[in-house]
């Protein structure tokens, strides 16, 4: 497997080209809901749906934005061996179609989970990009595994990951956080509750859209070229 290098260098020279890569694809992006609080002392794994390619993008963006932990990221170790520079940003691989090295990322992973200060490390329990509307969701196990290799308490948290053309040239991103929880390695949920949470989850995501809610703006992008025509058009009619 490859492990993760995080360097500080990588970070400075990656955290303003990302900022500037958001706002150059996305209108906009929003979080719903409260922020969870996760106890600051314990580590936080974060769980999210994976339906677009800018997934992983977003869950460093939501941690720079909002937790400024340490970060780790699963990758499928096909990418990441195409992209090692991710592997000095806290990016770590796993090979799905080999069992020794899924067990063994799963145990680098709770590994991780011990280091100090408490990072922020995140899995995506499908296992693979997937279609937004797919149910079930199919969480594979190994999430489970990462809780039984885990020695301590950690944070839990789900998140819901959506991004929508809403009118605009370019997507719209929204995130929607369930309810921390406090776990160890015996009171740690089984994949059928995760899975159904995250279901729950991504359904009052949809209907918060829907309604087109308010969240809290976390970025606002450039102007869409439909926004630049209707400003020329506009000031062209008051001449």
């Amino acid at each position: 497997m490859i492990q993760a290098r995080p360097a500080r260098w990588a970070k400075r020279l990656f955290d303003p080209y990302l900022n500037r890569l958001l706002k150059r694809h996305f209108h906009g992006i929003h979080l719903y809901g409260d922020l969870p609080e996760p106890h600051p002392a314990l580590p936080l794994l974060l769980i999210p749906n994976h339906s677009t390619w800018w997934d992983g993008f977003l869950a460093y963006f939501l941690n720079l934005r909002r937790f400024g932990r340490p970060f780790y990221l699963m990758m499928l170790e096909s990418e990441l061996s195409q992209y090692r520079f991710f592997s000095r940003l806290g990016a770590y691989s796993i090979d799905p179609g080999q069992p020794k090295s899924v067990v063994a990322s799963l145990q680098y992973t709770a590994k991780l989970l011990e280091r100090s200060p408490a990072p922020l490390v995140s899995i995506f329990p499908q296992g693979e990009l997937l279609p937004w509307g797919k149910r079930p969701l199919n969480f594979k196990r190994g999430i489970a595994r990462v809780g039984e290799y885990y020695p301590g308490k950690m944070n839990l948290l789900s998140l819901a990951i959506r991004c929508e053309h809403l009118g605009e040239q370019r997507p719209e991103a929204f995130f929607l956080f369930g309810e921390n929880r406090l776990c160890d390695a015996a009171n740690f949920p089984g994949i059928e509750e995760l899975e159904k949470n995250e279901e729950r989850l991504l359904e009052e995501l949809s209907r918060r859209i829907a309604n087109r809610e308010k969240g809290e703006p976390l970025l606002r992008g450039r102007l869409s070229l439909n926004r630049k025509v209707d400003l020329f058009f506009g000031k062209t009619a008051a001449r």
